[in-house]
């Protein structure tokens, strides 16, 4: 790889937009071309990102079971900060 390419992004087939109790959600599971370990994204309607990344995911499964795993313990809240919380009624 040249040294002034960008590495490639290798989206999972676990990404996808998600409605849950009417929320929207963007889950985008990725990796690099240049590194192995997956990376789970949640984007919130606000454009609000929670990003797991450290350490990467070995699979994109692991990814995708860490989402519902926080959806299972802190619910929606998880993928929202302080103020978007007050402002949405969480």
């Amino acid at each position: 790889m040249d040294a002034e390419e960008d590495p490639e992004i290798i989206f999972s087939d676990y990404t996808q937009s998600v409605v849950i109790d009417g929320h929207h959600f963007d889950v985008e599971i990725y990796k690099t071309s240049i590194h192995p370990g997956w990376i789970l994204s949640v984007e919130n309607q606000f454009g609000t990102l929670t990003i797991s990344d450290n350490p990467p995911f070995f699979g994109d499964v692991l990814a995708w079971r860490a989402f519902e795993e926080l959806l299972r313990e802190e619910g929606i809240r998880a993928f929202y900060n302080k103020k978007e919380q007050r402002k949405l009624g969480l």
